[in-house]
């Protein structure tokens, strides 16, 4: 009665170590990536999405442009009253151009006292908030100091009293997260002012 031969067959320790590897690609490949970003002493957090940013971007434009709203019907009153009282003179239409500029000088301070303040205070201004992100400085994880707030707003603001090309660079700068090669979607407006947005969790 003979043994029972094993059924042994012999393994290529390289194909071992190449499935190994294989296998530690895809688990890195299925990481976060561009998808988070390491701060230090706050470890990784999540970015938050372009998409998420840009509903957050048009519920504030919604808040402005209703701000400004009623701004618009107070000076159109104004400039109403005005133009009765000169009878059409160029005093007059001098006076309501003035009014004019002012009311929009008005409406582009309340705008950065807004965005910079809520910054600052809670990290989201209320579109931000309805979204579920949040503005972090990238240096300490914690919200913005004031002056970073106040210059993340201010860049794109800036680019928009630009003659002719103004609006376009202004618009740029909101896109710029778009296209940044550092992996942490930051516009130009975030690097200037040290910060990253990140879901907030």
């Amino acid at each position: 009665m003979s043994n029972p031969t094993p059924n042994f067959q012999p393994q290529n320790p390289h194909m071992n170590q190449s499935y190994q590897g294989q296998q530690s690609f895809g688990q890195q490949s299925s990481g976060s990536g561009s998808e988070s970003v390491e701060i230090p002493g706050k470890g990784t957090r999540t970015l938050a999405s372009i998409g998420q940013r840009a509903l957050a971007r048009i519920i504030d434009a919604l808040i402005a442009g209703f701000a400004g709203g009623i701004a618009a019907v107070i000076l159109g009153g104004i400039i109403g009253a005005i133009a009765s009282a000169s009878d059409g003179s160029d005093a007059g239409f001098g006076l309501a151009i003035i009014v004019t500029g002012v009311g929009i000088l008005f409406i582009a301070i309340a705008g950065l006292v807004y965005e910079t303040l809520m910054l600052a205070r809670f990290g989201a201004t209320l579109g931000k908030m309805a979204m579920k992100i949040k503005v972090v400085s990238l240096e300490t994880g914690e919200t913005p100091r004031l002056v970073n707030a106040a210059l993340r707003f201010a860049l794109p603001g800036l680019m928009a009293i630009i003659p002719i090309v103004g609006s376009l660079a202004s618009l740029a700068c909101w896109l710029s997260p778009l296209f940044d090669g550092s992996g942490r979607r930051q516009g130009w407006h975030d690097k200037v002012a040290k910060t990253v947005v990140i879901a907030n969790s």
